[in-house]
């Protein structure tokens, strides 16, 4: 989905100070020692190292003098950073203001995926470094692609969650990279459902999710976990990273036990039903194409076999009888109560008692 910027150029700005205190510091030379040396004060070294204090020829010369390597050095060190500093932190064009406005910013910084930064140009670059692309018209056919491939439905703010939602499946794409995993392998991945059925029993997630990710893991596939930003809707996520390497993405979106394993359930569906033909997204904001119906019915099937469904009715008098329906099946409770709910055999919130809730700092 996303593309490289093969040219590299920083997104942060690094005063020659910060150089200078390197040097100090590796020479066990205090600041006290290089101000008296060059013939400044202590409020004028605290201007050099912070960079509002520019080096010109004559300082340059000093440093050179008193902690190498020369002159030159120093001038180029100090004209590059001027120049980082002018491309960096300049008023942004209309263009680039309406960009941003489509992006999560606030949530990107607060997640970590961009710095934190009141500089709107600086939020521009961050955000290019971010989704890999040289410069904002790239923007257009990234997002052109991706809206293809995720098939959103048409809303008010369409260009905030197609923002949004790529965002955060740019932040599932990077983590992917970094995990290794076995090669894909479907057949391993099929018969590895039932172990992955039994993990519905586990409460706490913190427990669940490593042994979840271990398993996935031996498949091909990484798991990641992760909000989504402000605007995105999607519950989930699946497509490939490369031919030998699947991505599972799941925001536990409602935190509670039955969305969660439907939707993992269903995003396993797409990798095996679907396989690399496109990028998968389960939320409130996208088309229920007949992949995503397939992927649906594969869930069900998977977390209540069909042996089983047709008998739900008549377990769905009571909590004791959910429960005994439940262990005969090896499935949880609230996975059995969220069916009931769908199919209409409950009415919606009826018999939520059974249903685990989570929280993110359970998470």
């Amino acid at each position: 989905m996303m593309m490289n910027n093969s040219m590299f150029q920083p997104t942060w700005v690094s005063p020659p100070g910060e150089t200078i205190l390197d040097i100090l510091y590796d020479r066990e030379i205090s600041p006290e020692c290089l101000a008296k040396d060059i013939g400044y004060d202590l409020s004028g070294i605290k201007s050099l190292f912070n960079g509002s204090l520019e080096i010109g020829e004559l300082l340059a010369h000093k440093l050179a003098e008193v902690i190498g390597p020369d002159a030159e050095f120093w001038l180029a060190r100090e004209q590059q950073y001027r120049e980082d500093v002018s491309r960096i932190y300049r008023k942004t064009t209309k263009t680039e203001d309406s960009w941003l406005a489509d992006l999560p910013i606030k949530s990107m910084q607060t997640f970590g995926w961009i710095p934190d930064s009141d500089s709107k140009s600086k939020k521009v670059i961050d955000c290019l470094d971010y989704f890999g692309i040289p410069d904002i018209s790239a923007w257009k056919d990234v997002s052109a692609e991706f809206t293809r491939e995720t098939r959103f439905r048409t809303s008010q703010t369409f260009d905030q969650e197609i923002g949004a939602t790529a965002a955060w499946v740019r932040f599932g794409e990077s983590k992917a990279s970094k995990i290794s995993c076995r090669p894909w392998d479907k057949d391993r991945l099929l018969s590895s459902l039932e172990a992955i059925r039994v993990l519905t029993h586990i409460s706490k997630p913190a427990v669940f999710i490593p042994e979840l990710q271990t398993i996935l893991n031996d498949c091909g596939v990484v798991l990641v976990i992760s909000k989504t930003p402000e605007g995105c809707p999607a519950s989930g996520m699946a497509k490939f990273v490369t031919n030998e390497k699947a991505l599972i993405m799941l925001s536990f979106r409602y935190l509670s036990d039955d969305h969660f394993w439907f939707s993992l359930f269903h995003e396993i569906g797409h990798l095996v039903l679907h396989g690399r033909k496109s990028t998968f997204v389960e939320g409130e904001g996208f088309e229920c194409t007949q992949d995503e119906k397939e992927a649906n019915d594969f869930a069900a099937v998977t977390l209540i076999p069909k042996v089983f469904r047709d008998s739900m009715r008549a377990h769905a008098t009571d909590y004791r009888s959910i429960l005994k329906f439940s262990k005969s099946i090896g499935i949880a409770p609230g996975i059995v109560v969220g069916q009931m709910q769908h199919e209409r055999i409950l009415k919606s919130g009826h018999m939520n008692k059974l249903k685990v809730r989570y929280s993110w700092s359970s998470i």
